[in-house]
């Protein structure tokens, strides 16, 4: 029943770039842990654990968003490019099943490669002997991955619709603006005038990418976390199912 699914997994195990890509991104993550920084804030070093965790996890999940956008990106259209979708709907299989496993085997791929990027953070934590963050780090995993999804199906969408340099743009431009929605938000707040709305009218289009992964940063520490937030989060990635569903190629 998943096997469109279950090809392209094994797919994406023979890519060689995928797994370059993760050594690349397990390696900055582990100069941001094992760094020394002279900076503090409030007279605590940077490198305390309640104030790396959450920086390393930011560094962490935006090299993950790229990866689930850049693997997200081209699966769609080279499945029609081969040609070979003619032989999907012989079987009966509709297009939003095809899409959909397609876009489902970019998500688990994606959520694979973040969670190497994951497990390292926790290896960290557990060496500084933050017992309470690895006990809370399966289901704050849950949390830290919805915002990899939501880019992962959201990619895949634009995919079906769009060229594949415009999706990609489009794509990357969305992950930086909820990525860097603080920054945006200060800077709207330092303008006026048409650059003012210009970014007011970009943080209303995209989602807050940074407070949704942000909160399994507070929620790994024991500190309160913004249900509000993490709603956006699962409403982005609602989005992105919607798109691989309901979108269709003329192809078909």
């Amino acid at each position: 029943m998943m096997g469109i699914m279950k090809n392209a997994l094994r797919e994406r195990i023979r890519r060689k770039d995928l797994y370059v890509v993760m050594v690349i991104g397990l390696l900055i993550v582990l100069l941001c842990m094992s760094g020394t920084v002279t900076l503090s804030i409030d007279g605590i070093p940077v490198t305390e654990t309640r104030l790396m965790l959450p920086f390393v996890l930011n560094v962490a999940f935006a090299i993950g968003g790229g990866m689930a956008a850049a693997l997200s990106l081209n699966t769609i259209p080279n499945e029609y490019e081969r040609k070979t979708s003619h032989l999907v709907w012989m079987r009966g299989i509709s297009q939003w099943n095809y899409h959909g496993q397609l876009a489902l085997a970019n998500a688990v791929s994606s959520l694979a490669a973040v969670f190497v990027l994951y497990a390292a953070v926790m290896i960290f934590a557990g060496i500084r002997g933050e017992t309470g963050v690895l006990l809370r780090s399966v289901p704050g995993f849950l949390i830290y991955g919805c915002g990899i999804v939501g880019i992962s199906f959201f990619t895949s969408g634009l995919s079906l619709m769009l060229p594949r340099m415009a999706a990609g743009v489009l794509a990357a431009g969305v992950l930086l603006a909820g990525i860097f929605q603080p920054v945006l938000r200060t800077i709207s707040g330092m303008v006026s005038g048409v650059s003012r709305g210009i970014l007011r009218g970009i943080l209303a289009a995209t989602p807050d990418l940074y407070e949704a992964q942000s909160q399994a940063g507070e929620f790994l520490l024991g500190n309160h976390v913004d249900g509000h937030h993490i709603l956006g989060g699962l409403l982005f990635l609602y989005l992105g199912i919607m798109m691989v569903v309901l979108f269709r190629r003329k192809e078909a």
